[in-house]
């Protein structure tokens, strides 16, 4: 199996790179623009692999790795999920609700602008009918609201992909969010100075930064497998998939924290931007998180 990205991927991979520092920067995810929804439909990443697209999920996971990085909205995730596989599908927004068990209320990420919420569980997903007047609050990602939802009714798909697709989008958002932190941690280490040399100089910092580089990688070629698997219906695809999500929110997670650490004391503070990686990186693991008896048994 080639992991290399083909050209076609790569001006994906950097046209939104490119379009994300623009429009959407990391720094500015506790106050996005109004509009911002409609723009990122415009630019077609809501349904890259809606029936039609052509598009496989590998060149999926690679934009939607770019858009992890910076913190873009959760709301991406459950409405490309949802307009792969709900032929009927909605053309507007559709929020993340996360796992729960009736008749308790679901608790649904990004609900503004949504009238629906897409609910992932391992054996399918569901989709929901969402009142959009909802009171909302704010969740540990500063950038990210949630609400509370009652169960209403709702269609659902049994296709043993679905559920995979979407725990893949999470995957890539995680590898995206660990990617963030390690360059804002190497950027700061080249500029902070002391003893008159950048910190990055110092071989803690040089072990820490490095160390970040390799969960990162790690983190994107399993990634990049279990989309590739995804795509060829392999029969170890959750394995691969449950893999990735694990690899990705630990990636995030240890990259999260050592970034605020190589900040020093300013990484603390709400000002600094280290905090909102190591924020989004706790809420995913929330979405469709990875099974550790399903991982257990592959790896036995």
């Amino acid at each position: 199996m080639d992991l290399t990205l083909d050209d076609e991927q790569e001006a994906l991979r950097t046209a939104t790179a490119d379009w994300c520092r623009a429009h959407m920067p990391l720094e500015e995810a506790r106050s996005r623009p109004t509009g911002l929804w409609g723009d990122l439909e415009a630019m077609g990443w809501t349904g890259m692999t809606a029936p039609g697209m052509d598009l496989d999920h590998a060149t999926e996971a690679v934009v939607f790795s770019e858009l992890g990085r910076v913190l873009a909205p959760i709301g991406l995730i459950s409405t490309t999920v949802a307009r792969r596989w709900f032929a009927d599908g909605f053309d507007g927004k559709v929020a993340l609700a996360l796992p729960a068990e009736e008749p308790s209320d679901m608790r649904v990420l990004d609900p503004d602008g949504s009238h629906a919420a897409l609910i992932w569980t391992a054996s399918g997903l569901r989709l929901f009918d969402m009142p959009n007047d909802r009171t909302h609050a704010p969740t540990i990602d500063l950038s990210t609201d949630q609400s509370r939802q009652q169960w209403t009714t709702s269609v659902s798909t049994e296709d043993a992909a679905a559920p995979l697709h979407l725990q893949l989008l999470a995957a890539a958002y995680a590898v995206g969010c660990a990617d963030a932190a390690r360059d804002m941690a190497a950027d700061y280490a080249r500029l902070r100075q002391q003893f008159e040399r950048p910190i990055g100089w110092f071989q803690a910092l040089k072990h820490i930064c490095s160390d970040m580089a390799v969960r990162a990688a790690v983190a994107r070629s399993q990634l990049y497998y279990a989309a590739c698997s995804l795509d060829a219906r392999d029969t170890d695809a959750a394995f691969h998939i449950a893999a990735a999500k694990r690899l990705g929110d630990q990636a995030a997670l240890d990259n999260g924290r050592a970034n605020i650490q190589v900040h020093g004391g300013i990484g603390m503070t709400d000002e600094a931007s280290p905090h909102l990686c190591l924020k989004r990186a706790h809420l995913l693991q929330f979405i469709a998180p990875a099974d550790a008896a399903l991982l257990l048994e592959g790896a036995a």
